[in-house]
């Protein structure tokens, strides 16, 4: 597995996003949770610019896809959200310490690359055995992307540029870059052709490409 790297976040660019609970055991317990925390989601993401272009929670774990308007957007959203649905959590059970897993995992997407990881990640729950259909799912973005409902208090359809059959049809299979959206995620290198990875590394100031391993030659 290639090494993580520090977080790249390039603004107004979709990113994948993800963490799971400590030792994957469970974060949310019931409905309320859910609720609370897609709540709080909200108002940190208003609070810190953070556009959500689509969600799945379950029950060790959550997926985001977002847009972020500033660089500091996605930490300090998912960051806060995080401590205050912890300290609730905490509160509530009578205990201390982490609910969720060291940081987050994330990495900008191109444009189709976007478009995989959004059914990645809606897919989840058909992944697990939950649900035979990705619409039939409650704590996710399918069922607004097929039309299940007409509207999502946390997300909108502006940019959004498929029908609700196209999107259907869309989510009956794994994207085929489903692999490499789950490296990319664990690495935080950019997730997309070589275009885009050259201008990740040219807004960034930062060589985004896979090192080759082993020593450094000493200077002379």
């Amino acid at each position: 597995m290639c090494a993580r790297i520090a977080r790249v976040v390039i603004e107004n660019v979709a990113h994948h996003i993800t963490q799971r609970g400590v030792r994957s055991q469970n974060i949310f317990w019931n409905d309320d949770d859910r609720n609370y925390y897609l709540n709080e989601l909200k108002i940190q993401s208003e609070k810190y610019n953070l556009k959500i272009l689509g969600y799945c929670l379950m029950s060790n774990h959550v997926h985001f896809i977002v847009s972020p308007e500033f660089k500091d957007s996605i930490a300090r959203t998912i960051g806060e959200t995080h401590r205050i649905y912890t300290r609730r959590i905490n509160f509530r059970d009578g205990v201390r310490g982490h609910l969720f897993q060291e940081r987050f995992f994330s990495c900008p997407l191109d444009e189709r690359h976007k478009v995989s990881a959004m059914r990645y990640i809606e897919r989840n729950p058909v992944r697990a055995g939950i649900e035979k259909q990705a619409w039939n799912y409650i704590w996710s973005s399918a069922k607004l992307h097929t039309g299940k409902i007409e509207k999502d208090f946390l997300i909108g359809l502006n940019n959004w540029h498929y029908t609700e059959k196209e999107w259907m049809d869309l989510l009956k299979k794994e994207p085929d870059e489903k692999e490499i959206l789950k490296i990319s995620s664990k690495t935080g290198r950019p997730c997309g052709d070589i275009k885009f990875f050259k201008e990740c590394e040219r807004i960034t100031s930062r060589n985004l490409l896979q090192q080759k391993a082993g020593r450094k030659k000493k200077s002379q």
